[in-house]
């Protein structure tokens, strides 16, 4: 196992990319996210190709019309908990599938994810290493948005199997190293969360 107390090279290509569709879509009235459409395409297509061009390879995480997915990804894995805990239960469940020691995970709503994401969590990690990096956008940290390494995965099932599902909790009870994005354009850690936001109507109040 890495030893992440130490200053270590970290390349690019032995990191595996998790965009995480596990929800069951509440806000957009329990649609799956990733599929609705956005300028003409399924949302998930371009963080797919974002991810992609930035890491080894990419998995999606998603517990429900598993067969929709596979028109996008051959990389798919369900949560090994039951009951949709949230993002925590899917970077848990990542650590089951993927053969590298460093992964970053994303959410499904945000087509705008920088060009050089990947590189300066890195850099972020160089500078100071510890087994998290997390995005901070200038104003606050976007947990959402982190790099980890598989010795975590412990933590994660600890934190599961004691009902704390919040990441940004976990994150803080953690060492962690914060990767800063504050010149990065507004939108680049804005998730989309109503209807409104894709290539759909609201429904009626």
């Amino acid at each position: 196992m890495v030893d992440v107390n130490k200053h270590q090279m970290i390349e690019s290509n032995v990191i595996t990319g998790v965009i995480i569709a596990g929800g069951q879509g509440s806000r957009v009235g329990f649609q799956q996210k990733a599929l609705l459409p956005y300028h003409g395409e399924p949302i998930l297509k371009p963080i797919l190709a974002l991810l992609s061009s930035q890491v080894h390879t990419v998995w999606v995480n998603t517990n429900v019309e598993i067969e929709r997915y596979q028109a996008f990804s051959e990389q798919l894995f369900s949560d090994e908990y039951q009951g949709f805990l949230g993002p925590l239960a899917g970077m848990h469940a990542a650590w089951q599938y993927i053969q590298t020691d460093w992964a970053v995970f994303v959410p499904c709503d945000n087509p705008n994810l920088p060009n050089a994401f990947v590189s300066r969590m890195i850099n972020a990690y160089q500078n100071q290493p510890n087994p998290i990096v997390v995005v901070n956008d200038g104003v606050r940290l976007q947990p959402l948005y982190i790099m980890m390494h598989r010795s975590m995965a412990e933590s994660l099932n600890q934190a599961i199997a004691e009902g704390h599902l919040s990441v940004n909790r976990w994150v803080k009870e953690n060492d962690f190293t914060e990767a800063c994005f504050a010149d990065c354009c507004s939108k680049a850690f804005q998730n989309m969360n109503t209807l409104a936001s894709f290539d759909v109507l609201e429904e009626p109040s």
